[in-house]
């Protein structure tokens, strides 16, 4: 399901994943199961990437961010929506060895509800076109079933 999402919006299709999206989220546990996986399968994509990424120029080392505004300011993290600072904070927890981190907050992003489940899908989906395009632009693997979606 995670790799026919990111087809889509590789293609131009956001509306249409964001829809399908909606569709889960107001299905039943199950449902509402599935999309926690697909978050968690993205991030666990886009920690791939960034650490590949940060092996190839042998960077080492815990990673952090140094989030900005588009006037360069500085963001701090508690002022963003919930959605989107447990999305962050998983792709940290990921990056940096701490996977069971990384499941609690997947499980804050997709607790807000439904409007909070698929903004969080959403956000990464967008990362990891972002993390992949970057690593096609630069010759870097990226996962298997990305490239097989």
């Amino acid at each position: 399901m995670a790799g026919r999402l990111i087809n889509l919006v590789r293609v131009g299709e956001l509306d249409t994943a964001v829809g399908s999206l909606s569709m889960l989220s107001y299905a039943g546990p199950a449902h509402r199961e599935r999309l926690r996986q697909v978050l968690a399968t993205l991030i666990e994509a886009i920690a791939t990437m960034v650490t590949g990424k940060a092996d190839s120029m042998d960077i080492g080392g815990a990673f952090a961010v140094d989030l900005r505004r588009e006037d360069e300011s500085a963001v701090d993290i508690d002022s963003l929506d919930p959605p989107v600072r447990a999305v962050i904070r998983a792709i940290l927890a990921q990056v940096n060895d701490h996977p069971e981190d990384a499941d609690d907050q997947i499980g804050f992003a997709v607790a807000g509800g439904r409007q909070a489940s698929v903004e969080a899908v959403v956000l990464a989906l967008r990362w990891t076109i972002n993390a992949m395009e970057n690593c096609e632009d630069v010759g870097l693997p990226t996962p298997e079933w990305l490239m097989a979606s």
